[in-house]
């Protein structure tokens, strides 16, 4: 276990791995049992997403707002920039997640462009203190997002957090500053902890780097309260685990987006229903879930199907900060 202080994130990078009930000494695993994509069903997939674009538009554009031009005196504050990226700030710490800061992500020559742009202007951000990476796919890892925060703080470059495996991929990407982490592992940032949980889900970049990565949630534990982010994930006990373990937090940030077609995306991704269920596991005070047009109006049944207040789960407009 990758256990460190902040000051000390200089390439903390695994070498071995023991195997575990999550790692079989190759690749990972989730802890439940999650089939693995057959060819014909990726292949059935594919086509279904490129018809489902039909439903989409092909680009609109969303109004660049300012990250909140005074440091945090006290509480929670989240602003969600879009997708899984969001600016939480508590009193002395700034933390940004799965940052996609411009209108593209992939590899150069084979990316795509985002249906719109990012909810936050990067030169309105504050000093950034740390990076939380929940896995390594595209629309969660984006490495000019990450050059673009870490260049900007040349003298004080804030640290990346991941899973175990991405220590390489961050290092060939000339990164210095990151560690990783197994499921329960923690680092320190300033006056609060960060522990990186489980979650359902799986990695990849590439044809044959199917699940050499980790994938999970994190939790941050600050004196104003907690803060759970789960990154992408599937419904399971885990949530339910979490708060035995660790206690309700403050405000929890769930996805509630990229559920359909149910048969093939139940494995990865919640539906406002589950995510619903995983708000009441949890605990959680307060919950926001990034979404698009039909994910909110299917969650306002979840809401009202479980008893959930709509001030409890909300799904935030581009660029809107919460106060908790």
């Amino acid at each position: 276990m990758c256990f460190v202080a902040a000051p000390l994130f200089q390439g903390c990078t695994s070498t071995t791995v023991p195997p575990s009930d999550h790692f079989d000494g190759a690749r990972f695993h989730n802890r439940v049992s999650v089939p693995d994509y057959t060819v014909a069903e990726e292949i059935k997939i594919a086509w279904e997403l490129r018809t489902k674009r039909k439903n989409w538009p092909a680009r609109f554009e969303t109004t660049p707002y300012r990250a909140p031009a005074e440091p945090l005196d006290h509480g929670i504050s989240v602003q969600w920039i879009g997708h899984s990226t969001t600016l939480i700030q508590t009193p002395g710490l700034n933390v940004i997640t799965d940052p996609v800061l411009f209108d593209s992500i992939g590899p150069p020559l084979l990316g795509i462009n985002t249906v719109t742009n990012p909810g936050v202007l990067i030169e309105s951000l504050p000093t950034i203190d740390l990076i939380l990476i929940s896995h390594n796919h595209y629309d969660h890892l984006d490495l000019r997002s990450l050059h673009a925060l870490v260049d900007r703080q040349q003298t004080n470059p804030p640290p990346i957090l991941a899973g175990r495996g991405l220590g390489t991929l961050l290092k060939d990407a000339g990164f210095t500053r990151y560690a990783e982490l197994d499921w329960d592992g923690s680092a320190m940032a300033k006056n609060a902890r960060i522990y990186f949980l489980e979650a359902i889900h799986a990695s990849r970049r590439a044809v044959l780097d199917t699940n050499k990565t980790l994938w999970g949630s994190f939790l941050i534990d600050s004196p104003a309260g907690r803060i759970y982010f789960a990154g992408d994930t599937a419904y399971g006990t885990h949530f339910r685990k979490i708060y035995e373990t660790y206690g309700s937090p403050t405000v929890s940030l769930l996805p509630i987006g990229a559920y359909e077609p149910r048969w093939f995306m139940y494995r990865m991704h919640m539906n406002p229903d589950e995510a619903v269920r995983a708000h009441l596991e949890l605990h959680s005070h307060a919950n926001a879930g990034e979404s698009y047009d039909a994910p909110g109006n299917d969650l306002i049944a979840a809401r009202r199907a479980h008893g959930v207040e709509a001030t409890e789960f909300v799904v935030p407009r581009y660029g809107q900060v919460f106060q908790y």
